[in-house]
């Protein structure tokens, strides 16, 4: 039985700092693990079996294709706004942190922090100056990443060349490490440009061997007949004539001789396999920055429907990007606060669209205060994501009468006359309907099939026209909703 307790003279503790400050399965000691090597290599597939490093993966970037689809999802993050909320930090720390993001560039610091889903991690290190009083960060600069390598045990190191084990805490305020998708097993994070590694390699051959193809058979071939009794150096003449034509369009040749121009014929089969090649290639690279294609390339079979749909699958993959660069700023500015003031309660960094109004939400609450509802500050900044500066709230209107509200606006004369019939009682009602209307009120009470009841309208009342028809049952329903409210109380 483990001893997870131990006994003393009166009672049982809980054998707490044996039990939890010792690592279960500790690195070091699986078998076949990397435990002999200090440098953990890269476990990304291409990487390691190409034998490339990150510059190559860096030159990537200058294919059109992946540059395009990295700029797009890139401006899906720095095209929103961004904002300091104030939190539980006092005014004071507000101010500092208003100060000092208005001299850094925010957006410069975000897209070094989008590099890491591209290259998997992007380390940042921050310089910091003093001005007597606080500790200002006063530049952030993206470093490369072969500059850093981890350890078996996922220790961070700069590879160093004063020094054999430059260990980097990463708590330290000095450097920032964002990540994308890292594990045990992988802490450098997976990295998008080495799956895009193939697709360009393949680009690049089949735009070789294109442009060759179209060299060779995009031009009609020049053939020259000449005559058998004709020397070598006559046939090395026309030889180079008809070369000459080709590229100048324009030839000499003798009386006896014979020119043809031969298109190559049935060769568009062929030309069409590079063609497919390079899409399925850009579709590949498409698929692997922005998870879709139809944002950068519509094709021949899109419609409006797909296009929706592949635009939410870039809107998912911004939104994780956003979480990445909300996670690496507040991580930055926590570290900063730990080392002027003495709380955590920093303010929080915040990427929001600055048309971010749920409309289906603000139509409900509509409808709501016009029931009489009347809406907390609280609840406002909640659910729209408003701070105590940006609004005030107005004094709350009369609740709205909701039985009243179909009604027409009235005059005050007409609104008295209202406010007596509802103190009448129904037999009242009664003595001031014209007698000429009582068998339609007699019928509606009687009937209740609204067919019947035009039918038998019709039957009564044979010479009145459809105009004098309508006015007597307007008439009637206005007096019957009269008759109805009484009764109801």
């Amino acid at each position: 039985m483990f001893n997870f307790f131990k006994k003393t003279k009166n009672f049982i503790t809980f054998s707490r700092t044996k039990l939890f400050s010792d690592e279960i399965a500790k690195p070091q000691d699986a078998q076949g693990f990397y435990n002999f090597l200090q440098k953990l290599p890269n476990p990304d597939v291409v990487l390691r079996a190409s034998g490339l490093g990150y510059k190559s993966l860096r030159d990537l970037k200058s294919n059109y294709q992946v540059g395009t689809c990295i700029e797009s999802r890139k401006a899906g993050v720095t095209s929103k706004k961004w904002k300091l909320e104030k939190g539980d930090s006092s005014a004071k720390e507000y101010d500092f942190w208003t100060e000092i993001f208005k001299y850094l560039d925010v957006y410069k610091i975000i897209e070094d922090i989008l590099e890491a889903p591209l290259f998997g991690f992007a380390p940042i290190t921050v310089r910091y100056e003093a001005d007597g009083q606080y500790i200002l960060p006063a530049e952030l600069t993206a470093k490369p990443q072969e500059w850093f390598y981890f350890d078996a045990e996922t220790n961070f190191y700069f590879n160093s060349k004063s020094k054999d084990n430059d260990l980097i805490d990463l708590k330290n305020p000095k450097i920032l490490l964002p990540r994308h998708r890292a594990t045990f097993l992988n802490p450098y994070g997976e990295c998008l440009l080495s799956r895009c590694y193939w697709n360009v390699v393949f680009i690049n051959s089949s735009f070789d061997f294109w442009v060759r193809f179209v060299e060779k058979y995009g031009s009609p071939f020049a053939v020259g007949k000449y005559d058998r009794n004709m020397t070598n150096e006559e046939k090395e003449t026309m030889l180079k004539t008809l070369i000459d034509m080709i590229q100048d369009c324009a030839a000499v040749i003798p009386n006896d001789s014979t020119v043809e121009l031969m298109e190559a014929a049935g060769k568009s089969a062929s030309a069409d396999i590079y063609k497919g090649l390079i899409t399925k290639c850009e579709n590949n690279i498409s698929k692997v920055i922005l998870g879709q294609t139809l944002t950068t390339d519509i094709g021949s079979s899109g419609s409006y429907a797909a296009a929706n749909t592949h635009q939410q699958v870039r809107e998912d993959l911004i939104l994780s990007d956003v979480r990445l660069v909300e996670k690496t700023m507040n991580e930055f500015i926590l570290k900063v606060h730990s080392l002027n003031f003495n709380d955590t309660s920093a303010p929080i960094f915040n990427i929001y669209d600055e048309e971010d109004i749920d409309q289906s939400l603000a139509e409900r609450d509509n409808k709501i205060k016009t029931l009489g509802v009347t809406f907390t500050k609280d609840y406002i900044k909640r659910a729209y994501g408003f701070e105590d500066g940006d609004f005030d709230m107005a004094e709350p209107s009369e609740p709205v009468n909701f039985s009243d509200s179909e009604e027409p606006n009235k005059t005050k004369d007409e609104q008295n006359d209202f406010d007596k019939m509802d103190e009448l009682i129904p037999e009242d009602y009664e003595k001031l309907i014209n007698p000429l209307l009582m068998p339609i009120v007699e019928l509606f009470k009687q009937e209740r099939d609204a067919d019947v009841c035009m039918e038998k309208i019709a039957e009564i009342y044979p010479l009145m026209n459809t105009e004098q028809l309508e006015d007597m049952l307007t008439k009637v329903i206005f007096l019957a909703e009269m008759l109805g409210r009484v009764s109801n109380g």
